[in-house]
């Protein structure tokens, strides 16, 4: 599998798909095969990390990542899983891995409710959770929303380490998309990828 970075996947912000519909009658699967594919997923996912399952989505090619719908894109993630745990021979020796605590203690953190921060640009060939338009943008602390394992680590291992402090910040949308967006973004970033403004 190659890494890639910036791939099709990351299109936060970008122009020229139209329209999100939202229909609120309707139901979590279109079709039947659907939730059959969402079944499915708990066989690779007991023994890797959400982390590397989305990490494995963005490794499709990009014209069929574009051409795919949102579970034909898990089921090319659970069909590479489940050849890589060797699942389809029988012969898998995967452990099963231990899902981390949502309620592990915090602690003191280098940043706090109110500091402006900046959003750093850590593009490397590893597995990236920081969206293109959040890069370099500038934001303010809302607060400490929790520790949880470093997605980067996780993606690449397919199991979780050490907890870091995790923080919600404020960006204006304007900063982010221009002069017509009235709104504010708010997005949960790892402390690591954080510096002072």
């Amino acid at each position: 599998m190659i890494p890639l970075v910036d791939g099709v996947h990351d299109m936060g912000g970008m122009h020229g798909f139209g329209a999100l519909v939202f229909d609120q009658h309707e139901s979590g699967f279109h079709h039947a095969w659907e939730g059959r594919v969402w079944a499915m997923s708990s066989a690779v996912m007991a023994r890797t990390t959400i982390d590397r399952f989305r990490f494995v989505i963005e490794q499709m090619p990009p014209a069929a990542y574009l051409a795919s719908s949102y579970y034909e894109r898990w089921l090319w993630a659970i069909e590479y899983l489940a050849a890589e745990q060797r699942l389809f021979d029988g012969a898998d020796t995967t452990a099963v891995v231990i899902r981390p605590s949502p309620d592990v203690a915090l602690w003191e953190g280098r940043f706090h409710s109110g500091e402006r921060v900046r959003v750093a640009n850590r593009v490397t060939a590893d597995h990236c959770r920081v969206p293109r338009y959040l890069r370099r943008a500038e934001g303010r602390i809302e607060w400490l929303a929790c520790a949880w394992p470093n997605p980067t680590a996780s993606a690449a291992t397919g199991t979780y380490g050490k907890a870091e402090l995790v923080y919600t910040v404020a960006f204006n949308a304007a900063d982010l998309f221009g002069p017509s967006a009235d709104h504010t973004v708010t997005a949960d970033l790892a402390e690591s990828d954080l510096e002072t403004a």
